[in-house]
């Protein structure tokens, strides 16, 4: 029986190598097609996985007309900070220096004396007092002066006087708690309100012994109250006492005589 040949095998040589012709040329082209979409999909891959995170953009408000009020607004905006802390943009005004302090005059040149009497002679010392405030002043039994000291300690209300004198043996010149003072050299010409209250801030001066005469005539005290205000006083003179240069023999004076100016404050 004869073999039974295929469509291929049924062509002539000619036939044949121009179906192998078709097929080698039909391979090629679809070689061709295919081959550069592989090769693009490839190089997209590898760039695809190097390519960084995208960075976030920033919002850009948006105006949106409303078409039925004709207003428009911005989509996209800010809300405020709910935690406050976004600056302020008020503006904001320059605080500057305080405002100096004036004072007006209470009194002027008023004489004052602060004496004290001994023991030996009224049979019991004395403390003297001066509240520049008011003004006034005032002896009390020495016994009376510490009982009053120690009422105010107890109650927490300051004593009135500003300046004592006691002590019949040392003579004792105390600036009361509370107060603040500045003893001024006689050289220090000033009478200005300001320059005395400038120096009782400062303060410095809290006491004087007297018995050595060590503290001259004329000398000047800027004192601020437990009020506030602003006392000049200047010793004028010495009354009794014993003025020696051996302290064995020296006894303090019995009294002070004072010329006190007072100022306010009107601020």
């Amino acid at each position: 029986m004869p073999r039974r040949q295929g469509w291929f095998g049924s062509l002539s040589e000619g036939g044949k190598v121009t179906v192998i012709g078709s097929a080698i040329v039909g391979v090629s082209t679809l070689a061709a097609a295919i081959l550069p979409s592989l090769l693009s999909s490839g190089d997209r891959k590898g760039t695809d996985e190097a390519k960084p995170p995208a960075q976030t953009q920033s919002q850009t408000p948006t105006r949106v007309t409303d078409p039925d009020s004709g207003t428009s607004s911005q989509e996209g905006t800010p809300e405020p900070d709910p935690t406050g802390t976004t600056p302020s943009t008020e503006p904001t005004t320059p605080t500057g220096p305080p405002a100096p302090t004036s004072y007006e005059v209470a009194y002027k040149d008023r004489t004052m004396s602060l004496s004290m009497a001994r023991g030996a002679e009224s049979g019991a010392g004395t403390t003297g007092s001066l509240d520049f405030d008011a003004p006034a002043s005032r002896r009390y039994l020495d016994s009376a002066w510490a009982a009053e000291k120690e009422k105010a300690e107890e109650s927490g209300v300051p004593l009135q006087p500003d300046l004592t004198y006691a002590n019949a043996g040392s003579g004792f010149l105390i600036l009361t708690e509370g107060r603040t003072a500045a003893q001024l050299q006689p050289s220090d010409p000033s009478e200005k309100a300001e320059d005395c209250a400038a120096a009782a801030q400062v303060g410095g001066f809290s006491e004087a012994r007297l018995n050595d005469w060590q503290l001259p005539r004329k000398t000047v005290f800027c004192v601020r109250t437990d009020q506030g205000n602003i006392a000049r006083v200047l010793i004028v003179d010495f009354v009794g006492g014993t003025e020696d240069d051996n302290e064995a023999f020296a006894e303090p004076p019995d009294q002070i005589t004072l010329k006190v100016t007072l100022w306010k404050s009107s601020a």
